[in-house]
């Protein structure tokens, strides 16, 4: 096993205060584990998903999330739970974050396409953001988009966020009810470490989840 160790505390970057009082409201955070196939299967049957199209993400790409904005001028960090949203040609049209507030608050699924706040990042395309990925096994997943779809809806989750994700997958359950006349494809990426890295986790390194300017 590498000598690397990794713990998702939760700090929130630059002066998001709202940021800060979401987290403090998380009673359901969860003590980060390692994870594999059969727990993240499980995490799914509990919050009735189907486990279709799930994958998830390598050390690599976990490191780059954490280095790199989520949304224009805002400060580095990765986001654990978020939801993106692409259009029929793969061009991005919402992009959420936890730390932007609550998605009931913000009346972001009340709309078609569903609603963008705080700046949208349009350097990632539908295809390159599905490039990432690897299965829940870890081999890249290789994945290609498929064709014919209105939206395309890519849902992060965390077993060590198991009520916010848990509602984010209502959200996106409910919109895709309320719009049955849309075609919509949803892929769920699970965040949290996987046991394939090879990775110890330990209480010392921190993650941030960031905020938003």
């Amino acid at each position: 096993m590498n000598n690397f160790f990794l713990i998702f505390s939760i700090i929130c970057l630059g002066a998001a205060t709202s940021c800060k009082s979401i987290v403090m409201s998380m009673a359901g955070l969860r003590t980060p584990k390692a994870e594999d196939k059969a727990s993240i299967y499980k995490m799914l049957k509990s919050l009735h998903q189907d486990t279709n199209d799930v994958y998830t993400i390598d050390s690599l790409l976990f490191e780059k999330f954490r280095r790199e904005r989520f949304k224009p001028n805002w400060p580095n960090g990765f986001r654990p739970v978020q939801i993106r949203v692409y259009d029929h040609e793969g061009f991005p049209v919402m992009q959420w974050a936890l730390c932007e507030g609550f998605l009931k608050d913000l009346n972001t699924f009340d709309s078609v396409p569903p609603r963008n706040i705080n700046g949208l990042n349009t350097s990632l395309n539908l295809q390159d953001d599905l490039s990432r990925y690897f299965t829940l096994n870890g081999k890249p997943a290789m994945i290609v988009a498929q064709k014919g779809f209105d939206y395309y809806i890519i849902v992060y989750f965390a077993k060590y966020f198991p009520k916010w994700s848990k509602e984010s997958f209502r959200q996106v359950r409910n919109y895709l009810n309320k719009h049955k006349e849309l075609k919509m494809k949803v892929y769920k990426i699970n965040v949290d470490v996987q046991k394939f890295w090879g990775m110890e986790l330990s209480t010392e390194s921190k993650v941030s989840i960031g905020g938003h300017k």
